[in-house]
């Protein structure tokens, strides 16, 4: 947008802000005050300065000496370091399946803390910077609570469902495992939950506040959104970080950690495929309900208005520059107000399942997200450690360096969330850029604290000069593969670049032509992704071995705490710009809106690719420590196993894990659409959701959404019993059926083919979402040079495939990360389970076979008619008390008469 054309628009936009100051009916609702937040800022700050001495005394050899002992899983020399007082200390060696010990890497895990406890300090500031903004006027602050009430009852419902699962899996792992992995299964599943409430509760707070922001300048919108998102990215990854390192140091033993992950894994699964399921239904749902269609088409309408309108005033401005005349834009002016004035509101004229979209949004967004980017990080991390201490000849340094790197990527992505550079004139593309620079920064943060732990260490001679710039050259890789990954889905997803363009002018070429484009560009957009990852892990496999790939995967989640951030404003910005376009009409307003929300498209649709590449690099891990241990059992070396050629057992392994893929694919998806069905059938049934006609919006809407929400959570629960049944099983048909060279090949073919399925199918969902994006916000022209709008056969053939790419992209693509995570984390929690051939096991996996069908059985129509008697006895109840009311109100009435009658 020129200059002029935006100073235009910003005066415009200040008169309409000037009427509304006058307006008593848009009283803007002031921000609070948290103490809460207060004190916890004081508290991290207090937790930072103790980090930070006891690292110090740690590094000047005056602080607690803390010795941890562990099987080893090579053959090498005691551990430089000491201690002196060893298992086998008359020999001098450690041996495969033989004890040891070595000190703790106390420093790096105090730098970890005190860069938890900074990144919590971070947090708490902005929860309280976001609830200082102001909330908007009335309209903005009802629709904000609205959808608040509706992700209040999603998680009241749910998280007990959680603790129903976290309950048979501790106990379960408190008998195969001890107290010690039960303590981290608690820690990992309870600080992920916190995350979770916390990320999503301050999520729905700032949604309101953003909205109400974009009527002021973008610049100061933008930090709003970015630090409010920011809130659940960072709070994820320091819990994550600072929990592992706390457990470490009380626990000692890295097998423990194992438990943390597995608690965590319980939790992020749930959320996000119970999360996926319950907000594509109620997404796809709303729009079978179709009762409201003529409200949102003449919505879209309205914004395709507005930016043509924009657009012609540029062409006018700049035809008139030509010219040299004088800059008169009255004429302009008023023809912007005449369409505001012709505008009505229709907050309260959309169903109430029209705003279950904005929590289904908050859900598998944001709830989903930070679960998942908080069980990746504690996967590699806890593997990591495990494969560092036990194989390696230098278990202080090589242990200890995982920590260094992603305690160095939490700070300084702290550090940088404070602030994006903008500028009003941006466009969703140069922000983007700004974030990327951003993130850049971290990285060159990053090398250069690993490039100064490495250095330190070959000064002391534990490690060679050529490990030093391998471990450089592989953190690096590391670092830039996730964003390799983003930059090329942005290629193929972003309104900012040709291909969507191109999606969107062949359009009109019918609905066959949509979803055939779509499906291309998205098996196209795997191809760098996969080619780089398959480059860079064979590079690192010819450096540093086994122990490369677990930095490599440390380096891959270094930057996870600022993407997360960005992946979660995504969601917010997505809301607000809804929450703008219904409840203001100022021209400059919506513009921002719309800017935000391309921005926010793009970097939720990022979220989801880099969850892909960090499931990727955490099974890898898991796998890794699976292979070890398994072996280490048997009192073989590992690393002479690893090279082994292929049996029919491995064979086999590789088919049953895309059997098993595709299996859990089918099941995602036919859950969405079973939801749907549901939810439309419910809302056609139910007159109890309609909204209310007689009270005033939010009212209306409050208790019909309310019973919407609890009937999709409790429709979402039942099917997401399916999924976990089929992922549970896996690990135990593979282990039991093919041995555990079979499940070690199950889980590396079923992770790459993840890899590349999770981002074929977002990919291809959100270039439906952004082509049709093209055309609402007036991009796209015919061959005449006319703009296509939302009544164009182009925008309602790509309806169809976003439709279609819905829960490609929302819940099966992401939920397969989240399974094959699931699938490594209980193949390694149950490896004593399994032996290396499967000739002794067999019965056992008949028996795991059995068991997963009839418990699919019973989900389907056990669980089913069970809960529709519940279901059916809550509609009962509640027919009943609304009785019981009438008659009180009766009873009151007649009583009041008599009194009148009386006086």
């Amino acid at each position: 947008m020129s200059a002029v054309t935006q100073d235009a628009l910003s005066k415009h936009d200040d008169e309409n802000q000037e009427h509304h100051r006058l307006d008593d009916e848009v009283a803007v609702a002031e921000g609070v005050f948290s103490w809460t937040a207060a004190w916890c800022m004081m508290l991290w700050i207090l937790c930072t300065i103790s980090s930070i001495v006891m690292g110090l005394l740690t590094f000047q050899g005056n602080g607690f000496e803390r010795i941890s002992e562990e099987i080893s899983f090579i053959r090498a020399r005691t551990p430089p370091y000491g201690p002196v007082d060893q298992p086998n200390s008359e020999l001098n060696m450690r041996d495969v399946n033989m004890p040891f010990r070595y000190l703790l890497p106390q420093v790096p895990l105090y730098f970890s803390l005190a860069s938890a406890s900074i990144g919590l300090f971070t947090v708490s500031y902005f929860v309280n910077y976001m609830l200082l903004e102001d909330q908007g006027h009335k309209k903005v602050v009802d629709i904000c609570h609205l959808v608040s009430k509706g992700v209040t009852v999603y998680m009241e419902r749910t998280i007990p469902v959680i603790c129903i699962f976290l309950f048979f899996g501790g106990w379960y792992v408190f008998v195969t495992a001890g107290w010690g992995t039960l303590v981290c299964f608690v820690a990992g599943a309870s600080l992920n939950l916190v995350s979770t409430r916390v990320g999503v509760g301050m999520t729905v707070h700032g949604t309101g506040r953003l909205a109400h922001a974009m009527g002021g300048r973008l610049p100061e919108a933008l930090q709003i959104g970015i630090r409010t998102g920011s809130i659940g990215g960072l709070l994820s990854t320091s819990l994550a970080l600072g929990g592992m390192s706390v457990m470490w140091l009380w626990l000692l033993d890295t097998d423990n950690l194992s438990g943390f992950g597995s608690g965590a894994s319980i939790v992020s699964f749930y959320l996000r495929v119970g999360g996926g399921i319950f907000s594509k239904g109620a997404d796809i749902g709303g729009n079978l309900v179709g009762e409201m269609d003529e409200h949102k088409v003449a919505e879209e309408k309205r914004v395709f208005e507005l930016q043509q309108r924009i657009s012609e005033l540029e062409e006018v401005k700049k035809d008139r520059a030509k010219k040299g005349l004088a800059d008169t834009e009255e004429d302009m002016m008023d023809q912007l107000r005449m369409m505001e004035e012709e505008m009505q509101d229709v907050a309260g004229l959309l169903h109430p399942i029209e705003y279950l979209d904005a929590v289904g949004e908050n859900i598998c967004d944001v709830s989903g997200t930070c679960a998942d980017l908080f069980e990746s990080q504690v996967l590699i991390l806890s593997t990591s450690a495990i494969i560092g201490a036990k194989g390696s000849p230098v278990p202080h340094f090589t242990a200890g360096l995982p920590f260094w790197i992603v305690g160095a990527g939490n700070l300084f992505c702290s550090l940088l969330a404070w602030k994006v550079h903008c500028t009003e004139k941006f466009q969703s593309k140069q922000i983007r850029l700004s974030l990327r620079m951003n993130l850049m920064i971290v990285i060159v943060a990053v090398q250069l604290v690993q490039m100064g732990a490495s250095y330190l260490e070959w000064l002391r001679g534990s490690i060679e000069f050529t490990q030093f710039w391998h471990f450089t050259l592989i953190s690096l890789m590391g670092q830039f593969i996730p964003e390799i990954g983003v930059f090329f889905a942005e290629l193929f997803t972003s309104i900012d670049y040709p291909l969507v363009k191109s999606l969107a002018s062949n359009a009109g070429l019918g609905v066959v032509q949509v979803v055939l484009q779509g499906l291309g560009q998205g098996f196209a957009s795997t191809l760098f992704p996969a080619i780089s990852m398959v480059v860079v892990v064979m590079i690192t496999w010819e450096l540093e071995g086994h122990y490369g790939l677990t930095l490599l995967s440390c380096a891959s989640v270094s930057g996870t705490g600022f993407q997360g951030g960005i992946a979660s404003y995504g969601a917010i910005a997505t809301i607000a710009h809804k929450i703008v376009h219904l409840t203001t009409y100022h021209s400059m307003t919506r513009h921002r809106a719309n800017i935000m929300a391309a921005l926010g498209d793009t970097t939720s649709h990022a979220g989801n690719i880099i969850s892909a590449i960090n499931a990727f690099s955490s099974v890898f891990n898991v796998a890794l420590c699976l292979l070890a241990q398994s072996y280490t059992r048997m009192g073989m070396n590992y690393k002479a196993i690893s090279g082994a050629p292929l049996s029919e057992w491995s064979q086999a392994g590789l088919v049953l894990g895309i059997v098993m893929t595709m299996l859990f694919t089918a099941n995602t998806t036919i859950s969405c659409l079973e939801t749907s069905k549901s939810f439309m059938r419910f809302c056609k049934e139910s007159p109890e959701v309609e909204q209310k006609k007689t009270i005033p919006f939010p009212q209306s809407h409050i208790r019909p959404l309310t019973i919407l929400t609890s009937y999709g959570t409790v429709t979402s629960m039942r099917m997401v019993f399916t999924p976990m049944i089929n992922t549970i099983a896996v690990p135990m048909l593979g282990g039991w059926f093919l041995g555990l060279r079979g499940l070690l090949f199950l889980l590396s073919g079923s992770n790459v083919l993840i890899l590349c399925l999770s981002i074929f199918l977002g990919n291809s969902g959100q270039s439906w979402v952004a082509a049709r994006k093209f055309i609402l916000f007036g991009h796209l022209k015919d061959a005449q040079g006319n703009l296509v709008g939302p009544e164009s056969a182009e925008y309602e053939n790509l309806g169809v495939g976003e439709m279609i790419g819905g829960p490609f992209e929302d819940t099966t693509g992401p939920a397969l990360n989240n399974f094959i995570k699931f699938v490594a984390v209980f193949s390694l929690v149950t490896e004593g389970l399994y032996e290396e051939t499967p000739e002794n096991t067999f019965l056992m996996g008949f028996a795991c076979c059995v068991g997963s069908l009839v418990l699919v059985v019973f989900s389907k129509f056990g669980l089913t008619l069970a809960l529709n008697c519940l279901t059916s006895f809550l509609r009962q109840r509640q027919l009943q008390q609304a009785r019981e009311e009438q008659e009180e109100e009766v009873s009151d009435d007649e009583e009041d008469e008599e009194i009148g009658l009386e006086d």
